[in-house]
């Protein structure tokens, strides 16, 4: 199985972040056959970036399916000279019998239990994303420009009579990793753990671990490396590099017969 393959079943298999929250409609994210994923259609520049490559994992994944149609994506809606935004996806729902505006979302996020609000604890990994802040941003921005006058131009072949509004929010959560045991609300998205960098590097477990840092296109895959783990020592220099231009990157840690991820916070 290509590195393709693995980053599509990552994001297939990612769970939804929720069914319906502050009336946001969760999109129905149906199973599909696995058995002939034709992955070959997907044709993926290597240095396209990871909200990109979901982007096409998705559309895949309509490909795919025996439900869904995909009638447009990607769709900008420009009015003198000025973008207003735009629409992800445009579908058909064969089941509904009915269109769908589909925003696509797919996040990582810390859970930070300084806050007092549950919504507020989740963080993106290098402090300058939330998710109260892209729900807000969906249902104030991104969902109403459908119905703006200057987007009708844009979808002229839709019926806006038999249209509905889903969300795609797929989301993995990364909890801290000395307080394992947490009353969080979206338990089945956690995928790992977090830590600040000086923790990790003054904490005498870690040391005797090995090491395997993913690239940000791989941290949808599921699946734990089998080789070229490196020592605590050898992990040190890279982790460096990305502390100091202020980005948190994803590790694997193996120790003894347990693997896991974590997170190294600048």
């Amino acid at each position: 199985m290509n590195n393709t393959q693995k980053q599509f079943l990552g994001f297939y298999e990612t769970n939804h972040l929720f069914n319906n929250l502050n009336n946001l409609k969760q999109f129905d994210f149906e199973e599909i056959d696995l058995s002939n994923l034709q992955i070959d259609k997907l044709e993926i520049n290597q240095k396209l970036p990871l909200g990109k490559r979901v982007e096409l994992f998705f559309e895949h994944y309509l490909f795919l399916s025996k439900r869904y149609n995909l009638i447009k994506k990607n769709i900008q809606i420009i009015y003198n000279k000025k973008t207003l935004g735009e629409i992800d996806f445009i579908i058909f729902d064969n089941k509904e019998k009915c269109f769908k505006h589909i925003e696509l979302v797919y996040k990582y996020y810390l859970y930070d239990i300084s806050f007092e609000k549950e919504l507020d604890r989740y963080i993106g990994p290098n402090k300058d994303d939330t998710l109260v802040k892209k729900l807000d941003k969906l249902k104030h921005k991104q969902l109403p420009l459908l119905f703006n006058e200057k987007t009708k131009a844009y979808l002229e072949d839709i019926d806006f009579n038999n249209i509905k509004q889903e969300i795609c929010f797929k989301a993995n959560i990364y909890v801290p990793f000395y307080k394992k045991s947490l009353d969080i609300h979206f338990k089945e998205n956690i995928r790992g753990f977090y830590i600040g960098y000086n923790e990790f590097k003054n904490d005498q477990y870690f040391k005797s671990c090995e090491y395997f840092m993913p690239h940000r296109y791989d941290w949808v895959d599921f699946n734990p490396p089998k080789s070229s783990y490196i020592s605590f020592e050898e992990i040190l220099p890279h982790l460096d590099f990305f502390i100091n231009h202020k980005k948190s990157p994803l590790l694997w840690i193996k120790e003894k017969n347990k693997i896991f991820q974590i997170f190294i916070l600048f």
